[in-house]
């Protein structure tokens, strides 16, 4: 059963901020340079991982274009959407013990979807942390539509919970380190296009923690994520007002 969170409780004011913000900055993010990083001084940058040829696991009603990857220290992960004949979908997760040239068998890791959006949906956003595998996603359940966060140990999958539930679905991006992890996601309430941010200290067991990381002035869409120790990094995009093109902001913090 999924563990519902009251994820709109505003923390009370005498309480401090569990991140300590820097202001955002203009990022260049280079072709081909797809992953957001923090180090340990607390600047980020994107850079280019390899991305080595996989094999497709073998799996009815697999959304290519939701596939997802990350590598653990022992295993490959595959985690993607499964659409139904109803058009609704189940998320599915695989392993490979041969760096993606074959996969074990697919494993649930949320079958509750009850949209029609068939594969015309945000894809599932994936890390590990050893061989633990972290999922953030976005989707329609029985009591809403939301953002939610499933994690498997090893073969032993955690009650999925809902991060925030809210109007649509919407892009998601994750980042784990120790037992910290952070969503990062565009707010599925309102008309205005933001960039929020949940963290938990306790392995996505609840996100205890909510923040809007975009600026006001920003149109900001798709999310990215970076975490080491004590320091957080959300990025997104936002239009240029004189020239309608886009451009990359970060804004990195300490987490206190």
């Amino acid at each position: 059963m999924r563990v519902r969170l009251f994820a709109l409780i505003v923390l009370s004011a005498c309480e401090a901020p569990r991140v300590e913000w820097s202001d955002p900055v203009s990022i260049v993010q280079n072709p081909g340079a797809a992953t957001l990083t923090i180090d340990s001084a607390g600047t980020a940058r994107f850079i280019a991982e390899p991305s080595p040829e996989l094999a497709l696991p073998s799996a009815p009603g697999l959304c290519k274009s939701s596939l997802r990857t990350v590598t653990g220290t022992k295993h490959v992960y595959a985690v993607w959407w499964a659409a139904r004949p109803d058009s609704s979908a189940s998320l599915q997760t695989a392993k490979s013990t041969d760096s993606g040239k074959t996969w074990g068998s697919p494993a649930a890791v949320d079958t509750s979807d009850i949209s029609s959006s068939g594969c015309r949906r945000p894809p599932p956003a994936v890390t590990a942390v050893g061989d633990d595998l972290h999922v953030a996603y976005s989707m329609v359940a029985p009591e809403g539509t939301g953002v939610f966060f499933a994690h498997f140990m090893t073969t032993m999958l955690h009650s999925p919970v809902a991060v925030i539930y809210g109007e649509r679905l919407v892009p998601t991006a994750i980042a784990a380190d120790g037992d910290r992890v952070a969503v990062a996601y565009e707010e599925p309430n309102g008309k205005r296009r933001q960039i929020d941010v949940a963290l938990s200290t306790t392995q996505g067991h609840i996100f205890e923690w909510h923040a809007t990381a975009s600026r006001d002035v920003d149109v900001a869409t798709t999310p990215a994520v970076a975490m080491a120790k004590n320091h957080l990094a959300v990025a997104w995009m936002t239009q240029n007002g004189t020239d309608s093109t886009s451009s990359r902001v970060v804004r990195a913090g300490r987490i206190r």
